[in-house]
């Protein structure tokens, strides 16, 4: 499997795992069930963490993307600070998830932290995520040019 594939396999998981854990999170919060927030956090940790091998790959296919016909370099970069921003924010909603997951009950407050950082989180992965569709979708960016 090449860079671009395995890139373009992966590169959903950050971005609808962070807002699916967050919501699994927020329940688990909102009805006091331990477990249910447990379950928030372990998810948390998984789409977190994977953004790491989503933004290495994307490293990988943005050394050949230049070459490719019709693709904008401003777009490749665009897309690469966003990813590096995104990357570094899941990582972190995914290590702090975890960490919180080592105390011996989930602290309500950590708890709440940590989904407050993985909305933050999530909208950076998104914000990456189109950056991303804006270097090979030129129907993204033809709606994007029309949209005010």
């Amino acid at each position: 499997m090449s860079p671009a594939e395995l890139h373009l396999a992966i590169n959903h998981l950050p971005v609808i795992g962070l807002p699916f854990a967050a919501a699994l999170l927020a329940a688990g919060l909102a009805r006091g069930s331990e477990e249910l927030t447990r379950a928030g956090l372990w998810a948390l940790g998984a789409a977190g963490l994977s953004a790491l091998p989503v933004y290495w790959s994307g490293l990988r296919v943005g050394e050949v993307a230049f070459d490719w016909p019709g693709v904008d370099p401003a777009a490749v970069d665009g897309h690469y600070r966003a990813a590096k921003l995104a990357m570094g924010a899941a990582a972190l909603v995914g290590a702090l998830a975890l960490a919180v997951l080592l105390r011996r009950g989930a602290a309500r407050r950590a708890s709440l932290a940590v989904l407050l950082a993985a909305l933050g989180a999530a909208a950076l992965a998104g914000r990456a995520a189109h950056l991303g569709g804006l270097i090979r979708h030129v129907e993204l960016r033809t709606s994007a040019a029309a949209s005010p």
